[in-house]
């Protein structure tokens, strides 16, 4: 019964010890999950962050684009009203003020909608939309 008891007894430390390294392996992957975790969230923190710098730089180009767009507008108009001056004054080729007039007043009225279409893009409470905003 000797030869029993210390065979159960061994068997028992065996146990003991295999149950205790179980747990050591058990808290090394509790470490190594909190860490991964740790880092998945700094990178999910890092990727939300260029999402909003993203987000705010898209919408930066399009308050410029509506501007410039706005300007080219206008530069085309006053264009078209100083050929159709000077077809209407009799300086140079009458016909071509004319047509250089309506080539840059459809280059107005294009510019004017992408301008318009710019503006739709951007969130309501946007300053920048310009004074036609609606």
């Amino acid at each position: 019964m000797t030869t029993e008891r210390a065979t159960w007894e061994r068997r028992r430390e065996q146990i003991v010890q295999r149950l205790a390294d179980i747990q050591v392996r058990l808290d090394e992957l509790r470490v190594r999950r909190r860490e991964t975790q740790a880092a998945s969230n700094e990178r999910l923190a890092s990727a939300r962050r260029h999402l909003t710098a993203s987000q705010a730089a898209v919408e930066q180009a399009a308050v410029a684009t509506a501007l410039a767009l706005r300007t080219s507008a206008e530069a085309h108009e006053r264009a078209a009203r100083q050929h159709e001056r000077s077809a209407a004054a009799g300086s140079g080729d009458k016909e071509q003020h004319e047509r250089q007039a309506a080539a840059h007043r459809a280059a107005a009225n294009a510019d004017t909608r992408q301008a318009d279409d710019a503006q739709a893009e951007l969130p309501e409470d946007d300053d920048a939309r310009g004074p036609d905003a609606g």
